[in-house]
This record gives structure tokens, sequence and C-alpha cells, in this order.
């Protein structure tokens, strides 16, 4: 195991993906996940290198974990957003959950483009 930190590692997977070392992507996303199983980038890294290999269940599993992570962070973001008097569904004084909005449309997408079910 690499002692890279994470965001390096990812850097270096998604090299590897699109150069098509996708056994070496997968290597990688896999190490940052090991240490850091919340990171939505890892997961969603690794749901494209399986659907690269024609693994649809496993990119699937993959886009569904990144899902459920993105999806209580911004349920975080909302409740500290209403904690703060922010009592819209955007709190235009953060990115957070622009971020987070929009991750979870793009990944419900990739979900179903791989056959899976979205909740």
């Amino acid at each position: 195991m690499s002692t890279l930190p994470s965001a390096e590692k990812i850097g270096r997977a998604w090299r590897l993906h699109r150069d098509g070392d996708n056994p070496g992507a997968l290597r990688l996303f896999k190490e940052v996940i090991a240490s850091s199983p919340e990171s939505v980038d890892a997961h969603y890294g690794m749901g494209l290198t399986y659907k690269a290999n024609g693994d649809m269940t496993a990119a699937a599993a993959s886009f569904q974990q990144a899902l459920s992570i993105t999806e209580q962070a911004l349920s975080a973001v909302r409740v500290t957003s209403h904690a703060e008097g922010q009592h819209g569904a955007n709190d235009l004084e953060s990115s957070f959950d622009d971020r987070y909005m929009m991750l979870t449309r793009m990944l419900k997408q990739r979900i179903e483009d791989v056959g899976g079910a979205t909740p």
C-alpha cells in the first residue's frame, strides 16, 4: 500500500483510468477507500472503472455507495444551514449544498446508466 495522500492517489487513479489501466486504477481507488471509506471521489471513480471493465453490477454498487455518502453529507449540510437560520432548500452562503445536490443528480444518472435501481 502506498503512502501517498488520498487526493494524490485519486489523481493517479484517474490518470490510470484515462490511460486504460483499469486494474491499476481500481487498486488505487480501493486503497483510498480502505483508508477513507467516505471518499465520494474514490467510490465514483471506482464505479466508472468498473463500468469501463463491463462490470455493471460492481459499477452500480460503487455509484450507490457514493450516492449514499453524498445524500448523508447533503442532509448534514441542510441541518447545519437550518440551525444557522437558512430555512430554504439552498444555503447561498455555502457551495457545499450545491456540490452535493449536483452529485446526487449525477450519481442517480450513473446508476440508471449501468442498470441499477435508484432509491
